[in-house]
Order: structure tokens, then sequence, then C-alpha cells
């Protein structure tokens, strides 16, 4: 079984983990049978992280009670998600309640030594606590994370390494954590040989996907974070990266995106407080995750995105045929499920709904831990589509209110006519009873193969996907 190892840094990378968790929940194919998950954020409190974490979980307990095969037709949930740490999370020890000045032990130093590093760090650097991250300022995250590799959790990840896995790291550019990380974690997973494993690691296939700056956060005087300097570090990293990292051949793919900093987020450095929107940027991000998975790399090359038409909103009609493809099903298949679990629960659970189709699910099936998970993470996918929606540059892919008009679904696209007496929610149980025919399996496993069966139908019929 092959596995993608996927390393989030910093709050971009749980954010992208977030955007991919919803893609392998409708079903997208990533080409690897599980993907292990492997946060790197000394801000353990962070919402992007805890969210993240959270919807994680959900998937994995979704997932744990499906199976699939030969035969079975299920198609969301279908990649195992697989948790090889406590909280998918890389431990930075050393880091709680201390600041850079006690991290560094600075008092224990000689005199020439704390001069060399005041010259090196700013006071306010010096005194910069670190528990909510390095505030977008990668100097002092690459001298905290270097300890990475002596950590017990990276033996862990070493040591559960195989033949044939790929590795891929998310980062942001223009702050503290991702912009020095990835280059640390990189080199570490190149031409480190003190862990297990090190040589299929030295050896193995790398992607990653840098982001650039695609939002602002207001200016706050109390903070160390300005997004005016989110350029300009920009700019030196990418320097940095093309003479160490792109010359040196030390990646497989490297993908490129970014956005003109339209959105603007609340500033805070961290902790609970930081929980930002989910952005069209961090959407796209995970698409170059399904693309490496895919696709081998044997040299490399540099990857860009680019869409038809860069508007304020953007749909499936700016997407170019490879990710449309790619995108456009599944994504409308699971919309399509989780606005029949939002607004036709209660049908969905009665017994009129139930003696029509050939699962024999009775009414305490819908109380059952499974279905309060499926059912609440159904409900993340729709707030995280409508977040996306409400973001300055809209991606804006579902009219999510079309509560009783179901295949009005689509934006920009205007659901067929068919020949049938049935339309709306008529319509789409009855594809729920035919399609319920043709599961096998616990019933669980019947549910889901039944909205998956009924959801690729009703596309083709009504939107020609």
């Amino acid at each position: 079984m092959s596995k993608l190892y996927i390393f989030g840094i910093g709050g971009t990378g749980s954010r992208v983990l977030r955007s991919l968790t919803m893609l392998l929940a409708s079903g997208v194919d990533c080409g690897a049978d599980s993907i292990v998950p492997i946060i790197i954020d000394p801000d353990y409190s962070n919402a992007d992280l805890t969210r993240t974490v959270s919807l994680l979980n959900k998937y994995s307990t979704i997932r744990k009670q499906l199976s699939f095969g030969t035969g079975l037709n299920g198609s969301f949930f279908r990649c195992d998600i697989e948790k090889i740490l406590p909280n998918y999370s890389l431990q930075i020890k050393d880091t709680d309640d201390r600041t850079f000045r006690s991290f560094i032990e600075q008092a224990s130093m000689s005199k020439a030594n704390r001069a060399m590093t005041s010259m090196l760090f700013s006071t306010k650097n010096l005194n910069s606590h670190m528990d909510v991250g390095f505030k977008g300022n990668p100097n002092i995250g690459s001298v905290v994370l270097n300890q990475i590799s002596q950590s017990e959790d990276f033996t862990l990840f070493a040591n559960s390494f195989e033949k044939g896995d790929k590795i891929f790291i998310i980062s942001s550019i223009f702050g503290g954590t991702g912009a020095s990380g990835f280059p640390l974690l990189l080199k570490t997973l190149r031409t480190g040989n003190t862990f297990p494993n090190y040589s299929l690691i030295n050896d193995c296939e790398i992607g990653a996907i840098t982001i650039l700056p695609y939002f602002k956060v207001k200016q706050d005087e109390d903070s160390e974070i300005d997004s005016s300097t989110f350029m300009s570090k920009s700019k030196s990293a990418l320097a940095y990266y093309e003479n160490n990292i792109i010359k040196n051949g030390q990646i497989n793919a490297l993908y490129f995106l970014g956005d003109n900093m339209t959105g603007m987020y609340d500033n805070h450095d961290g902790g609970a407080s930081q929980q930002n929107n989910a952005h069209l940027i961090e959407f796209f991000a995970s698409t170059a995750i399904v693309d490496f998975g895919l696709k081998s790399h044997p040299t490399t090359v540099n990857k860009e995105l680019g869409i038809k038409d860069v508007s304020t909103s953007v749909t499936f009609n700016d997407f170019y045929t490879g990710l449309s493809t790619m995108l456009r099903m599944p994504l409308t298949q699971f919309a399509l499920m989780s606005n029949c679990l939002s607004n036709q629960y209660d049908y969905l659970s009665s017994s009129t709904f139930n003696a029509n189709n050939t699962l024999h699910i009775d009414s305490t099936f819908y109380s059952k831990p499974f279905m309060i998970e499926l059912k609440s993470f159904t409900e993340d996918y729709r707030d995280w589509l409508e977040e996306m929606k409400d973001n300055r540059r809209s991606l804006d892919l579902f009219d999510l209110s079309c509560v009783s008009t179901p295949f009005e679904l689509v934006t920009g696209v205007k659901p067929k006519r068919i020949m049938s007496p049935k339309s709306n929610y008529s319509l789409f149980f009855d594809r729920l009873n035919s399609s319920s025919k043709d599961t096998s399996g616990e019933r669980e496993n019947r549910f889901m193969e039944m909205f998956a069966l009924a959801t690729k139908k009703l596309c083709q019929e009504k939107f020609n996907f």
C-alpha cells in the first residue's frame, strides 16, 4: 500500500490540509492508498490547527466504518488517513512559555557570543515568546526548527516509511514557521543519516508547494506581524530556494501559488483567536498535492496553477479541463449529499423513505455515531464552501441555499430537463432508492454507496458531467 506523507508547516499548512481533507472526503483520487498528515507548528492552540485536527479525526472515525475493495462502488472517504502522531502533530520542544533569548541560553554565552547574537537578532526577536509560532521571523524559526530530526516524533515517521512512499511539504514563504521550516525539513529529508530508513527517505520522491502572499493583515502596532513586509520576505526566500533547492535538484516537483493579497484578515499573533476563513488559494494548493500524488516526477520541475479568468468570482467554468475533470464531479456529488442531509434529514431517516429501498435501515441507524459524525462532517463541508465563497476573491462553486430545488446547485450550470415525472427531491430520492439495489456490505457501506451511485447518476443526468 502506497502512502503519501504530507508535512503541513505553520498555519497555512493546516489550512491546506483542511481543504485536502474535503477533497478526499468527496472521492478525489490522490494516487495513494493512504495519506499521513504531519503538522509542524509550535502554536498548538492555533485555531487553524485545532480545527483541522478535529476535521481529520471526524474523517478517520467515518472511514473506519467503511470498507473498499473489488465490487464496492463507494468513492466518498475512499482514501485512508493515518495518524502516526498524537493530533497529527510533530512536537517542537522547549518553546512553551519561553523567549527566544531563553531558548538559545544567551545568558550563559561568552561575552563574544552574546555580542554576536545581539548583532544577528534584534532585542524584539530575542524577547519574542515562541509558544504562538515565530511571528513572521524565519531567522528565529530556522534556529528552533533545527531540532526536528532529533525528535522522537520524527523517528516514528521515519520508522513507518516504506519503499514507494512519497513526501509532500506545504508551507508559506512570507511568514516565519513555513519560510524557515521548508528548507530545513527538505535538507534533513535529503541528507540526514541519523534516523531509521534514511536511505529510503533520502532517495524518495518529494514534492512541495510554497505559497506566496495571498492576504494582508490589519495593521497593529502591538503585533510583530506586518503584511507590508510579506513581498520583500518572499523575494528573499525565492532567491534562496532558487540557489539552494532548485539548482541543487533537492526537490522533484515544486509548486508555486499566490494571489495579489486581496483578502484582509484580523491581525492575531496566534493562539485560539487565529482562525481564518477558507480561501481559494488553500483550495488550489490542495489540488497540487493531488497532482503530485497522481504523477511521477523523475527530475526537478516547477509548476504554477493557471485558471481561465482571475476575476473577483471564480467558478467551475473558469477551470481548465484537467482541473475541472479532477474536481467537478466529486465535489458536486458530495455537495448534493451534504445538502440532502442538511435539508431532508427528517424524511431520509423516516420509515417512509427506508421502506422504499433495499437497505432495510431502521430509524436507530440515524442516531448512531457514524451518522452523527457524517452529518457533522457534511456541515463542515458546507461551511468550508461558504467561507471560500464569502472571501473578497470568491470561489463560487455552489449555491447551497437551494433548499427545495437541489439541482439549482452548481453555479453557472443550468440543470437539464430529463424525461421523468419526478423532480427536485422526489427525483433525488427515486435515484437513491434505485441505487440501493446495487450496494453491498455493512449498512454504513451500503448507505454511502447508495449516495455515491445516486449522485453520480444525477450529475450525469442533470449537469451532463
